[in-house]
């Protein structure tokens, strides 16, 4: 394949928003290196195997993020959650559709995404969060520590970028990385 331009989506090779991530990246000619560490039901073509040394290094990451998501029995998914910390240290800007809800009056996102965006809130990245619930893309904001609602559609501005999200993906939010990569690409 001809790559049209130097930029790659880091991701985590899931079924969902992370497949939806992959498929559009190859569509507009996007390089992608999809994160797994020991799991069968990893398919990716574009799948990078995680060393036990990056394994570690992603759980160190993991234990930061647990600091203020604050989440019980995480052990059983470390090999999930470690990956996400290498789609985070690779990017520069971080585009994830999920769900937000409101936790002590701030907006947190909600399932397994909340590990990577935590990562990338802990590692000063740009967070860019497609709200699929109400069709809405928000970004955060470390003044307010908080995310707040976009006035336009983004764009990806870097050549290193991670692309993530809920497995559960709706078609808002299918819609949604498919008009990230138009906007940008086209």
């Amino acid at each position: 394949m001809k790559l049209i331009n130097h930029h790659t989506c880091y991701s985590g090779g899931a079924e969902g928003a992370d497949s939806y991530f992959e498929f559009f990246a190859e569509k507009f000619n996007v390089s992608v290196v999809a994160y797994s560490y020991k799991t069968k039901h990893h398919t990716s073509e574009n799948k990078h195997e995680l060393t036990d040394d990056e394994f570690k290094e992603g759980v160190e990451n993991v234990m930061k993020a647990n600091e203020v998501l604050k989440r019980s029995k995480i052990n059983q998914y470390l090999k999930f959650l470690s990956r996400n910390w290498f789609q985070v240290k690779n990017a520069d800007e971080i585009y994830a559709v999920s769900s937000l809800k409101t936790v002590s009056e701030k907006l947190q996102v909600k399932g397994g995404t909340a590990w990577a965006v935590q990562m990338a809130i802990n590692s000063n990245k740009k967070i860019f969060v497609y709200n699929q619930d109400v069709a809405q893309w928000f970004y955060w904001d470390f003044q307010h520590q908080n995310f707040i609602e976009l006035k336009y559609q983004p764009k990806i501005t870097s050549h290193h970028f991670a692309g993530i999200g809920t497995r559960n993906i709706n078609i808002f939010g299918i819609n949604a990385i498919e008009e990230l990569f138009k906007n940008t690409f086209e």
